[in-house]
């Protein structure tokens, strides 16, 4: 902030300084005014490094046969901000960064400054003549150092003085031009990318985000942002003015619903799908009853159904091993940060003993009497024939409930 504001001071100060006599200033002597527009003065923060104020000055052709004693200073002033004592500001009044330059740093009760009152200024103050400079154009490179950070307001003027008693008198503002220099860096966030959106848990998930810096070089910390809570940070160290760096964050995320960002970007939601539940014996035929136990992941809750419909949160919630007395097919979910699992199933056959009666024709001897006379006596001997009768049976099976 400090430098961007001594830069333009600077190059005010250096427009004045460089400028030489020109036409007579009106003085009630006869003497012609010094005519308008006669200076053109534009200054600006170079746009890939802002820690420089570029000032561009143009004399008009008109600047011709003056008043010798007139001459032209540059004179910079803080409008703006009074946080920059201790700046430093180099004039490169030859254009380059490797020319000469003149010095100045700000001091402590910051006051309206004249560019030929530089350290190590090319022009000592009234002797620049405007009859030298008459149309001519210099560029002036002014470098704020110590000001990061800051941001100030300056004023550059072009005017035309007179030295009375070695003391400028201002005679005319030829120009005058302000400039709110910002020496903040200024970072910008695009181009989120979140991958995979779903997946199973625990997802691990890549997160891409570029960060450009429009401002002065300096470092950001880029935060990755869960559901709102930072997770993790990246610092990038001294990202330049108008240079652009990708930051790459990855984590891994348990069962659920998120929202992932990095500092205040739109959040992408991803989902992390809980593992499905197993059930405990497996799907098969048993005897009598069968006590079926459900696991699902670490911090879930299981929910299922018997009648083979498909499970939801208001299905019957699993809390102790399942006693099954009759065949059943169970299906069962697991929820974790309202997040469901795919449907897991179970088919149990439950068979139990049953009791069968039924009768059988069986072959059966009939047996009798048969009588008959022997020897004037009446005898009789056993007789038999074939018939069939029924019988009563039972046996004992297994039988699906």
């Amino acid at each position: 902030m400090n430098k961007r504001f001594l830069l333009s001071a600077l190059v005010l100060l250096a427009f004045m300084a460089g400028i030489s006599s020109a036409s007579a200033v009106g003085d009630g002597n006869g003497v012609p005014p010094l005519p308008d527009n006669a200076v053109n003065l534009t200054m600006q923060q170079n746009p890939s490094d802002p820690e420089q104020i570029i000032v561009n000055v143009n004399y008009s052709d008109d600047l011709q046969d003056v008043d010798p004693t007139v001459a032209v200073d540059a004179k910079l002033e803080i409008l703006e901000g009074d946080n920059i004592t201790g700046a430093n500001i180099k004039w490169y009044y030859t254009g380059v960064l490797n020319g000469s330059y003149a010095n100045y740093t700000v001091p402590a009760d910051v006051k309206p400054v004249w560019l030929s009152s530089f350290e190590g200024a090319p022009v000592p103050q009234g002797q620049a003549k405007l009859h030298n400079e008459d149309g001519q154009k210099y560029t002036w490179l002014f470098v704020v150092e110590n000001a990061r950070g800051k941001v100030f307001k300056i004023r550059a003027n072009s005017t035309a003085i007179r030295m009375v008693d070695n003391k400028p008198e201002v005679v005319k503002v030829l120009a005058s031009e302000e400039l709110t220099v910002d020496l903040q860096p200024h970072f910008s966030l695009s181009d989120l990318k979140v991958e995979p959106v779903s997946g199973s848990a625990p997802l691990t998930v890549m997160v891409r985000v570029n960060v450009t810096n429009t401002g002065v070089a300096d470092d950001y910390t880029a935060e990755l942002k869960i559901n709102g809570e930072v997770k993790n940070t990246t610092t990038l160290v001294n990202l330049a003015t108008g240079e652009t760096r990708e930051v790459i964050f990855t984590y891994e995320l348990p069962a659920g619903l998120y929202n992932v960002t990095v500092d205040d970007l739109t959040p992408v939601s991803v989902t992390s799908i809980p593992a499905a539940p197993s059930a405990s014996p497996a799907s098969g035929t048993y005897l009598n009853n069968v006590t079926v136990t459900l696991t699902g992941p670490e911090g879930s809750t299981i929910y299922y159904t018997t009648d083979g419909s498909t499970p939801t949160v208001s299905s019957n919630k699993y809390t102790a091993p399942i006693v099954l007395s009759r065949s059943a097919t169970l299906k069962f979910i697991a929820v974790a940060n309202s997040t469901s699992s795919a449907v897991s199933s179970a088919k149990y056959t439950v068979l139990k003993p049953a009791t069968l009666t039924y009768y059988v024709k069986v072959k059966v001897k009939k047996w009798y009497k048969k009588w008959y006379k022997y020897r004037g006596k009446w005898r009789y001997k056993w007789r038999y024939y074939w018939t069939y009768r029924y019988v009563k049976r039972t046996s004992t099976y297994w039988q699906m409930t």
